[in-house]
């Protein structure tokens, strides 16, 4: 069942966007973009609902604007299946996107001691000789 979200413009008119449960935030956002041809790369969308939309075991959609971390998340985390959502869009001129490399081993993540990698480390063993007076010097 699709979501229908009713994108206002700065005229006042209304634009219809019609999103699957698959797609994300983002993916209105860029439909917005494109639709409106903004000469811009990003915008923030401003939700104007009365009430939170919530659900057992799903994610609010509150009112006001939505922040940008819960871009890449479905719309199928949300409750929003079959409503329709008014909103609007606040275009964004100075927006870079923050892209983060996965590693295979972050530095803050906690390793249990039998999860580390195992290391070969050399330990040059100590030499002595048990009658040289330089090793084992007399006590008295």
């Amino acid at each position: 069942m699709p979501v229908n979200f009713k994108v206002k413009e700065s005229d006042g008119n209304f634009h219809d966007a019609e999103m699957d449960l698959t797609d994300t935030m983002m993916n209105l956002k860029k439909l917005i973009i494109k639709n409106m041809k903004l000469d811009v790369d990003y915008v923030d969308l401003n939700f104007l609902i009365d009430k939170p939309i919530r659900g057992f075991g799903k994610m609010n959609l509150d009112k006001g604007i939505i922040p940008r971390t819960m871009d890449n998340f479905p719309f199928d985390r949300y409750n929003l299946e079959g409503k329709e959502i008014l909103c609007e869009f606040i275009p964004v001129k100075d927006y870079t996107e923050e892209i983060k490399g996965n590693s295979d081993n972050p530095k803050g993540i906690y390793l249990a001691p039998c999860m580390k990698p195992k290391v070969d480390k050399k330990v040059n063993e100590p030499t002595f000789n048990l009658n040289s007076e330089e090793d084992f010097p007399s006590l008295s």
